[in-house]
């Protein structure tokens, strides 16, 4: 069997293509490649980050290593899911890894895997993914308050921005740098300051974000923990859908190591 290769711009473009297929059942994945796609054009020698496929793109099978996350993706067909298993038990992990924001079809390959390579589960956050189309986002009428104003984020907010996130770790504002400089159709954070809340701040957001998206002929999907009835109730109220179950797997780092 082949296995796993580095792939370049070109390959990632074509691997994206791929995942349009009964759209938007592999949004998630198109997305993922979509982002890494657009950092490679602004900069082809990402650090801590590596792009892995089967030399047969028409698979789909992919692994993107970023740091400790790790993004897989595959097309359903037969043995596809015997190819992704074979190709990941060939890879090294070595603890501490997350396979982030994986649609439920993946779980129990990347399960047998951290059973396989001996590694231990320490968090399984299941969110639900939810896909809100361009069309209906260009119908939003968006109109900021009194004495507000809306305007795209840009590098400089990258500070302000991981200082009031609430999962801000002391590493996380090079992504939140990342993001900025390569966004796509996720939603991946919506967070208000305490004194704005309940105001219609969120809701506002989501709405132009949406719209925007939709202009450059985008979809918007985001994900929601389903404890987090606030959230799901603001996207379900603006058309979004559920399209997927999603988990975050994260394996024990080895000892003596955080």
């Amino acid at each position: 069997m082949d296995r796993l290769q580095q792939v370049g711009v070109q390959q990632l473009g074509d691997l994206k293509r791929v995942f349009t297929r009964e759209w938007p059942k592999y949004c998630k994945e198109y997305y993922c490649l979509d982002t890494f796609l657009e950092l490679y054009k602004k900069d082809d020698q990402l650090k801590d980050v590596q792009v892995y496929a089967l030399p047969n793109l028409e698979l789909g099978i992919f692994v993107i290593v970023d740091h400790y996350q790790i993004f897989v993706g595959f097309l359903e067909a037969e043995q596809s899911e015997s190819l992704f298993k074979e190709s990941l038990l060939k890879f090294k992990l070595y603890g501490g890894e997350q396979f982030a924001s994986m649609p439920k079809r993946y779980f129990n390959v990347a399960n047998d895997i951290i059973q396989a390579k001996n590694l231990k589960l320490d968090l399984d956050c299941v969110t639900l993914s939810l896909v809100l189309s361009k069309e209906e986002a260009l119908l939003f009428q968006v109109e900021p308050p009194a004495g507000f104003s809306l305007k795209p984020v840009d590098i400089d907010d990258a500070q302000v921005i991981n200082d009031q996130w609430e999962w801000s770790e002391p590493d996380s504002l090079s992504v939140v740098r990342r993001q900025i400089l390569a966004p796509d159709g996720l939603l991946a954070v919506l967070q208000v300051k305490t004194t704005y809340k309940r105001r219609g701040f969120g809701q506002l957001i989501v709405k132009e974000f949406a719209r925007q998206e939709a202009l450059l002929g985008r979809d918007t999907i985001t994900e929601v923990v389903p404890e987090n009835k606030a959230s799901l109730g603001l996207f379900t109220k603006l058309g979004f859908k559920i399209n997927d179950q999603c988990h975050w797997l994260m394996t024990e780092p080895p000892k003596g190591v955080r």
